[in-house]
C-alpha cells in the first residue's frame, strides 16, 4: 500500500515543490489549497510520476472545512502517513497601532489555528496506526524580533510551540514531528516586498532545496531530530551526531537535582 502524505498549500511555490517531490518519492497525494483550479498543476506534476493525486478545497482555517479535508482523504486513501503543514499568510509589514486588527489576526489564524486543526485532525489515526510524520513549515521569524512583522513573528513563534508541545505528547508513539525552516524563497507571499527585494540573489533558496530537506527528514534517518526546529542549511546529520554527543554526556554527568543544595551548576565544577 502506497504511502499518503497530505500538503496544505500546494497550489503553488513551495507546497508544490514538495509535493512533486513527495511524488517522486512514491507517496500518493492529497493535495490542498483554498481553490480547485490551481491545484490542477500540481496534481498533474504528481500523476507525472504515476502517483495518485486527490486535490481538496479548502479553508484550513475553518473546523468544518478541515473534518472534510479528513474524510475525504480517508475515504480515497484509507489512511495518512505525512502531514505537511506549508500553507501560510503574511501581510505587508508595517507598525503594529497601523495594522488592520483582522488582518493581523487572520495571519494568526493561516499559521497557527490552521496547522493545529490539521494535526488535531490527523494525528489520531497516524497514533493508531503508530506511524507517520508532521512537518510544520516554519520561519526563522519565530525566533526574531521584527516589530514591523509581528503578525508573521507571533504566529510563527506559536507554530514553534505547537511543535515542541505535540512531539513532547506523542514521544514513543511511532509519530516524529519536525518544524522546516526553508529559508527565502520568492513566493506569491514574498513578492514586491521592497525591503525583500533590496536582498541579493545568493539570499533566496528554490522551492526545490526546501522539498528535498523536507524528503531527507521523512527518510527515517532523522528521527533523532523529533521535535526540532531545522533550517534548510543545516547539516541533518551534523545535528543528529551533536545529539549523540550531548547524551554520552549527560549520560556520564546527569542534571542536577533541583532538591539537592550541594549541587553546583558552574560548567568548570
Amino acid at each position: 500500500m502506497p504511502d499518503v502524505a497530505v500538503v496544505t498549500g500546494a497550489s503553488r511555490g513551495i507546497g508544490r515543490a514538495i509535493a512533486a517531490r513527495l511524488a517522486k518519492s512514491g507517496y500518493d497525494l492529497a493535495l490542498v489549497a483554498r481553490s480547485e483550479g490551481p491545484l490542477a498543476e500540481t496534481a498533474a506534476l504528481v500523476e507525472g510520476f504515476g502517483r495518485r493525486a486527490l486535490t481538496v478545497a479548502a479553508d484550513i482555517t475553518r473546523r468544518d472545512d478541515v473534518e472534510r479535508v479528513r474524510t475525504t482523504v480517508l475515504d480515497a486513501f484509507g489512511h495518512v502517513d505525512v502531514l505537511v503543514n506549508n500553507a501560510g499568510y503574511a501581510s505587508r509589514p508595517q507598525p503594529f497601532a497601523e495594522w488592520d486588527p483582522d488582518d493581523w489576526w487572520q495571519v494568526i489564524e493561516t499559521n497557527l489555528r490552521g496547522p493545529a486543526l490539521l494535526c488535531r485532525a490527523l494525528l489520531p489515526g497516524m497514533l493508531a496506526r503508530r506511524s507517520g510524520y508532521i512537518v510544520n513549515i516554519n520561519s526563522l521569524q519565530g525566533s526574531k524580533v521584527s516589530g514591523a512583522g509581528s503578525a508573521y513573528g507571533v504566529s510563527k513563534a506559536g507554530l514553534m510551540r505547537l511543535t515542541d508541545a505535540l512531539a513532547d505528547e506523542v514521544r514513543g508513539s511511532g509519530v516524529t514531528l519536525f518544524d522546516l525552516s526553508p529559508g527565502l524563497v520568492r513566493t506569491e507571499m514574498t513578492s514586491g516586498r521592497p525591503d525583500l527585494d533590496a536582498l541579493p540573489e545568493s539570499a533566496w533558496s528554490p522551492p526545490e532545496a526546501a522539498a528535498e530537506k523536507l524528503a531527507h527528514l521523512l527518510s527515517g534517518r532523522y528521527d533523532a531530530l523529533h521535535g526540532r526546529f531545522v533550517h534548510l542549511t543545516d547539516d541533518l546529520d551534523d545535528l543528529v551526531g551533536r545529539l549523540a554527543g550531548d547524551a554520552r554526556l549527560l549520560r556520564m554527568r546527569p542534571p542536577a537535582d533541583p532538591a539537592d543544595t550541594t549541587a553546583t551548576t558552574d560548567k568548570n565544577a
